[in-house]
């Protein structure tokens, strides 16, 4: 109907009005044009000066935009947006063609149609936390490896302290399997109690967090409700029980190497 309504945001109502004032219903002038304010809106998002300066537009219909201010049809802006089917940033050198054409720009003239790519800069950010999950992907095989050889060392600990008792079981008629299943299992056994108990205090720690943030108003937060898939869980155990396996390889290779008569020997 072109009227002459606007809608701002929170911080252009801090700006114009005092606490108490009635904002809804009031005019406020632009370009020496009264428009009433019908609403207001607040941006949600992760906080910080991005999201403040979002909420310092107003809003007005294009059709009262174009008839107070004498712009007719003309459009200096807008905004294209693609299916989900679509990326955007292949179809817009298509829009830049069509513009082009009906405005008699020449074809290889690149600067006389301004754009921002919202998705290039998404992929630019996507990328950005691609590498954040390399980095933690590789700090965590590396934390891993430390872990597999604290594991194998007490394990070589433990063979050395129960020489007397494989060199006994090996005079009995042990076999070097029999021998090396042992060390093996009492590694796998090792790695998953502390991997597990690890995983227990991390979900302590994600029930803490949750019940911390189910306190809070998280409307404006990037994300709530932070969990673990439970694939994740199980690929863990799995990855635990291969560490198992390799923390002990060493120290069941050194103890079916012992000697009977040898191991007997030791004090």
């Amino acid at each position: 109907e072109k009227r002459k309504v606007a809608v701002i945001g929170e911080s252009v109502k801090s700006t114009m009005y005092d606490y108490d004032e009635e904002v809804l219903g009031s005019y406020i002038k632009i370009n020496g044009v009264n428009f009433q304010v019908i609403g207001t809106y607040s941006k949600k998002g992760g906080g910080g000066g991005s999201q403040e300066e979002a909420q310092k537009e107003i809003f007005v219909p294009f059709t009262s935009f174009s008839q107070a201010f004498n712009m007719g049809d003309v459009v200096g802006w807008m905004a294209i947006t693609a299916d989900d089917n679509h990326s955007i940033t292949s179809l817009k050198e298509d829009v830049f063609s069509v513009i082009k054409r009906r405005h008699d720009i020449h074809p290889e003239d690149e600067r006389a149609i301004g754009n921002f790519d919202l998705y290039q800069e998404f992929n630019k950010i996507s990328g950005l936390f691609l590498a954040l999950n390399g980095v933690a992907y590789f700090v965590g095989v590396l934390v891993l490896l430390s872990g597999i050889i604290g594991i194998s060392n007490i394990m070589l600990i433990v063979v050395k302290e129960r020489t007397n008792e494989i060199g006994v079981r090996r005079a009995l008629g042990a076999t070097p399997g029999s021998i090396r299943g042992q060390i093996l299992m009492e590694s796998i056994v090792l790695t998953i109690i502390s991997g597990m108990a690890g995983i227990v205090f991390a979900t302590l720690v994600l029930l803490g967090i949750n019940s911390f943030l189910d306190t809070m108003d998280t409307s404006e937060m990037m994300f709530a409700n932070p969990s673990v898939n439970i694939g994740v869980i199980l690929i863990a155990l799995l990855i635990l029980v291969v560490s198992g396996l390799l923390a002990g390889l060493i120290p069941a290779q050194n103890a079916i190497k012992i000697k009977p008569v040898d191991a007997l020997r030791t004090e």
